[in-house]
């Protein structure tokens, strides 16, 4: 069994927006490829079919590291720890290996004392080895620690790629040692742009898969591998998943990330009516 601190695997799959018979298949080729990190969220509806991928795949259970995320509905008194039985069972694993809450109770409907110390009960439970927050903002990090504990915090998974690089929330991230994990990693496809092309922000991530033989969605998965974070992408297809993994390869230097640090744009692509401002 792996410990409670076990590491993050720096590179994840996210089956965000598949049917279920496209994730079976799609998370089937990706263990394939190599990916040792599923992440998926009881909102995506497809928990259960991750879990019919890993129990077809067959490897042992330390190998694979899953992440599953709680929605806003079950954050009511009573009502996470269930939920996080019904994932597991879902799942099909004895221990979820990290459990997130998806974003904030919409509107502070729910204090965060209620749900995060529901939480840690299913922790203690044994239910999930670690657990976390996505879509937080620094306040809501900070308010967090406090309840859950110094370093009971294993992540917070915000929008972050290229075009928006979250730098405050990064920074708040790495100073409290806690790593960040990147969703939308390729800006839902908004970095490939039109590959002819060579003008506007494009022309940077061309020009830096010139330099290094690599294609844009090394440059752009490499650049947040170098900065610490868990990095999740999705795709379908296998030729893609095997060029996605190929990133860690990649070694960007200093000018290579001054250029890419360059590209922010603040533009978030994930906009909820509930979701908090980031910072």
């Amino acid at each position: 069994m792996k410990t409670q601190q076990q590491t993050i695997p720096i590179l994840g799959f996210g089956v965000y927006a598949l049917d279920p018979a496209t994730t079976r298949r799609a998370v089937e080729d990706a263990l394939a490829t190599g990916f040792r990190h599923v992440d998926t969220a009881q909102s995506y509806a497809n928990e259960s079919d991750v879990g019919a991928a890993l129990a077809a795949f067959g490897l042992p259970r330390d190998d694979v590291f899953v992440t599953t995320k709680i929605t806003p509905r079950n954050l009511a008194p009573g009502a996470l720890v269930p939920s996080v039985e019904a994932s597991r069972e879902a799942l099909g694993v004895d221990c979820i290996d990290l459990t997130l809450i998806h974003y904030p109770s919409p509107w502070d409907e729910i204090p965060m004392e209620v749900y995060l110390e529901q939480l840690a009960e299913a922790q203690a439970r044994g239910m999930t080895r670690q657990v976390g927050v996505s879509n937080f903002t620094i306040a809501q990090m900070i308010r967090a620690e406090e309840i859950l504990g110094a370093g009971n915090v294993a992540t917070n998974q915000v929008e972050i790629h290229v075009y928006h690089q979250n730098p405050k929330v990064v920074a708040h991230c790495r100073a409290r040692a806690i790593p960040a994990t990147a969703y939308c990693a390729l800006a839902r496809g908004m970095v490939f742009g039109i590959p002819e092309a060579r003008l506007g922000p494009h022309r940077t991530l061309v020009e830096l898969a010139d330099k290094h033989g690599a294609t844009v969605s090394q440059i752009c998965l490499a650049f947040l591998i170098a900065q610490g974070h868990i990095t999740l992408s999705t795709t379908i297809d296998p030729e893609q998943m095997r060029d996605n993994l190929a990133a860690r390869d990649v070694a960007l230097d200093a000018s290579d990330m001054a250029a890419l640090r360059g590209m922010d744009r603040g533009k978030r692509i994930v906009e909820m009516p509930y979701f908090p401002d980031f910072d």
